[in-house]
């Protein structure tokens, strides 16, 4: 067995290790209807958003959130870091689709989010996906995970090809990026979950927000209906069809 499949298993083993939350994987046929629904929806245009008026309605749905978001930290103890603190969420001046989590407190969104957005439960969706990240310690648990993929690398490779500083850096630098690829739709597919709950607990609808998916589907890959090794996102239909199985949990209780 080669050194590279060697680590390809081990990491792949290690995918669903530490994600608590977790939904079935869709069948194809609810990809496909997934796939078609996004090939028959209409694109957007954005429409052009001064930022003032975007950090305004960003406040809005932070303030809205924020309540819920506490109250969710406080029943993830097993996850959420040690002190719910208040979140800190800002806006940047870019128009593309993006937000992110970053530090230990921060989301920050792009302009583009609002200006593609219809509604404000789209807008909380992405929001509270990113909140979802520092709720269920993604970052930290990443960058853990990354370090855990490199030693594994670092080891397997100076087992097969030797103990030369080259061997043991090639090894860490692919253990590590496979480790982040096989986590990374985990914690994206988990975030989505908590997501949801975040949104159905501040009252937006789980329903009004998914047309963000549909926008994020027609905007990037539309060839695949599911996601690879290569992937660190579920693509388009993959998500969209996982966001509907999120709806169900929820709302059936």
């Amino acid at each position: 067995m080669g050194s590279h499949y060697r680590l390809v298993v081990v990491l792949t083993l290690m995918q669903g290790c530490g994600v608590t939350y977790q939904l079935p994987i869709p069948p194809n046929s609810t990809l496909i209807e997934a796939a078609n629904e996004i090939r028959a929806t209409p694109t957007r245009e954005p429409i052009t958003v001064a930022l003032s008026s975007a950090e305004k309605r960003i406040g809005d749905i932070e303030r809205r959130l924020q309540p819920a978001t506490r109250e969710l930290c406080l029943s993830l103890r097993e996850r959420a870091p040690a002190d719910c603190r208040t979140w800190q969420i800002s806006i940047i001046d870019e128009d593309e689709i993006n937000a992110y989590a970053t530090g230990t407190n921060d989301v920050v969104v792009h302009r583009g989010v609002i200006e593609y957005a219809r509604k404000d439960d789209e807008i909380a969706l992405v929001v509270a996906h990113e909140l979802s990240h520092h709720l269920l310690n993604h970052l930290n648990e990443s960058a853990a995970r990354n370090v855990l993929g490199s030693l594994i690398g670092a080891a397997i490779a100076t087992t097969i090809g030797g103990a030369s500083s080259g061997n043991r850096d090639a090894g860490a630098e692919v253990g590590s990026w496979i480790a982040n690829q096989s986590f990374s739709r985990a914690q994206e597919k988990e975030a989505d979950i908590m997501a949801g709950r975040l949104l159905f607990n501040a009252g937006y609808s789980l329903t009004q927000a998914r047309s963000q998916f549909i926008v994020l589907a027609q905007l990037g890959d539309r060839k695949r209906v599911r996601s690879t090794f290569l992937d660190t996102h579920p693509v388009g239909p993959e998500r969209l069809a996982h966001w509907d199985m999120v709806i169900a949990s929820i709302t059936s209780k």
